[in-house]
């Protein structure tokens, strides 16, 4: 499966846009407002209620074009014009009316501020994806323009699973009640542990026969220990590292348990750019399959499947993540492989 690239965590093929072409879109963005109000209210020396109520109305209406195409379209008419888009960096797509928002508000207090707009600049020219904190705020990334990700197919809905369920225990409720075998005298069929993993089948202590009985071993009622029925996990840094996963481990900078919580391996990641947390995430074995927590991290983690659906993590929610797929956090990331 290909890569995120080592330096920006965006998927083969994805550029961040460049800081120039991002100043051009934005000056853009706000010419022609600029020139409406200059020309309608500025301009004349005593302007006239009327022409001033004009002024505004096709400034606020320009706003919501702008907004609109952000939201739906991923670009204003000044990135379409350079040939750029922001989208979400979890999914690819446009990021909506509310999070849009969410980046013009953050963005206007920060230039209010003028010292808060100074630093973010400095940061923004030395992050990776060049993303300013009115682009974290709303998981955003300015990118060079390319088609959109698809849309994610819908989730099916808990009525719909809970009807699913009960046609199938429905039947197995209406059977009527057989008197079973006591467990150790049925035997387990020969190659069943095998098939779920397990290296060999050991008979169980009540298991000799009788006297005048014989058989094969085979025969016999066994027992597979757990651990051999716990399919193999692991993971593999983009270091090069691999991770045998057997219990909880521990991702980040220098990543430490909570206070009563045991991890069987602490995985330590080199990130000179301190985008991954000291304890970023979690990777753990469970009956379902493996499961990675994101631990509260500063700048998140996300999972993209073989598929090429991403799909981020919210903090301290468990999330089951199938064969193959790329774990990002931060500017670094892991693939987890079974067997």
């Amino acid at each position: 499966m290909p890569q995120p690239d080592r330096i920006t965590g965006l998927p083969p093929g994805v550029r961040a846009a460049a800081l120039g072409r991002r100043l051009v879109a934005y000056l853009v963005d706000h010419f022609v407002p600029g020139i409406v109000l200059y020309l309608t209210v500025v301009l004349p020396a005593d302007p006239s209620a009327a022409r001033t109520a004009l002024g505004l109305g096709l400034t606020g209406l320009w706003a919501l074009v702008v907004w609109w195409m952000f939201a739906t379209r991923a670009a204003g008419p000044g990135m379409r014009l350079v040939g750029l888009q922001l989208v979400g960096f979890s999914d690819g797509r446009p990021i909506g009316w509310g999070r849009f928002l969410l980046r013009a508000v953050v963005l206007t207090a920060l230039t209010v501020s003028v010292v808060g707009l100074l630093v973010m600049l400095v940061g923004l020219l030395r992050h990776p994806r060049h993303q300013g904190w009115h682009d974290r705020a709303a998981d955003a990334v300015a990118i060079k323009a390319r088609t959109l990700a698809p849309r994610r197919p819908p989730r099916p809905s808990t009525q719909t699973a809970a009807q699913q369920q009960s046609a199938v225990v429905a039947p197995a409720q209406q059977e009527p009640e057989q008197e079973q075998e006591p467990r150790s005298s049925r035997p387990e069929p020969v190659g069943a542990g095998v098939a779920a993993g397990s290296s060999a089948l050991a008979p169980t202590d009540d298991a000799t026969p009788a006297d005048g009985e014989a058989g094969p071993a085979a025969a016999r009622p066994s027992v597979v220990a757990r651990a051999d029925l716990t399919p193999r996990w692991s993971a593999v840094l983009d270091d090069g590292r691999e991770l045998d996963v057997r219990g909880l481990v521990l991702l980040g900078r220098n990543p430490q348990p909570s206070p009563g919580e045991e991890a069987d391996e602490l995985v330590k990641v080199l990130d000179d750019t301190r985008t991954v947390s000291k304890t970023h995430l979690s990777l753990e074995v469970q009956d379902d399959g493996l499961v990675v927590v994101d631990r509260g991290s500063t700048n998140g983690s996300t999972v993209t499947t073989p598929q090429g659906r991403t799909r981020r993590c919210t903090a301290w929610s468990p999330l089951e993540v199938p064969d193959g797929s790329v774990v990002s956090m931060g500017d670094h990331w892991l693939t987890v492989r079974q067997g």
